[in-house]
């Protein structure tokens, strides 16, 4: 026994499945489009303190391997271990002495 359909319902069927279709197709362009484009706004942060000592790991006793400025806004990682924010590999910063820029995404 076969299933008879009306052209009607036939009609909403085929459109309904053509539009899920460009539905899905555009979710799926907006997600590579994000992330080819790069749209994960990178981590920046400002210095508040007058000097701040950049240290080779997170540790205020670590040696200091730069040092920065207040208002000086610089590239930083999302991680932050014993208080400390890293920059990049061996630059370590008190966390309390830098914020995250607006728009910017530390997490």
């Amino acid at each position: 026994m076969a299933w008879k359909v009306s052209k009607p319902k036939r009609w909403i069927i085929g459109v309904l499945a053509v539009l899920a279709i460009l539905l899905l197709y555009s979710e799926h362009e907006r997600e590579n489009t994000s992330t080819a484009t790069g749209s994960t706004q990178p981590c920046t942060v400002m210095v508040t303190a007058d000097a701040l000592n950049a240290r080779s790991s997170p540790d205020g006793n670590a040696p200091v391997v730069d040092t920065y400025h207040r208002g000086e806004v610089v590239s930083a990682d999302r991680t932050i271990t014993n208080g400390f924010r890293q920059l990049a590999p061996g630059r370590w910063v008190a966390a309390e002495f830098v914020d995250p820029t607006p728009g910017s995404n530390c997490g």
